[in-house]
């Protein structure tokens, strides 16, 4: 999955570069490619170093709670708990600014709709 979405941002990066400066998209995708990779690095350095995102449409499908669905996505870091073959247990932290109020969220999700 992690590939994946890294190489459709890299692309969509390249089209936009080639469409607002000329040119074609291929001479813009080595440096697509880069800004894709860091930004994958980046994100996965917020969310704790073994997850960087976990896809939308699961996470309201399995929480079909806005609020719950903004936090797990934007505000918590997430760490794996245990992991099998095809699926990993994900804790989900959202420690909101004051530092006391902690939430935890746990959930299955299988590997599938998870970018690690």
């Amino acid at each position: 999955m992690r590939n994946k979405i890294i190489m459709a941002n890299a692309w969509e990066f390249a089209r936009r570069g080639a469409k607002k400066f000329g040119g074609k998209v291929k001479e813009y995708f080595a440096e697509a490619l880069k800004l894709a990779w860091s930004l994958y690095k980046a994100q996965k350095e917020i969310k704790g170093g073994q997850i960087a995102g976990v896809a939308p449409w699961f996470l309201q499908k399995t929480f079909n709670n806005p609020s719950v669905v903004h936090q797990i996505q934007h505000e918590s870091i997430y760490k794996i708990k245990k992991a099998t073959e095809k699926a990993y247990l994900i804790e989900a932290i959202a420690i909101f600014e004051n530092g006391k109020l902690e939430v935890k969220n746990e959930f299955w999700a299988p590997k599938s709709v998870v970018v690690a």
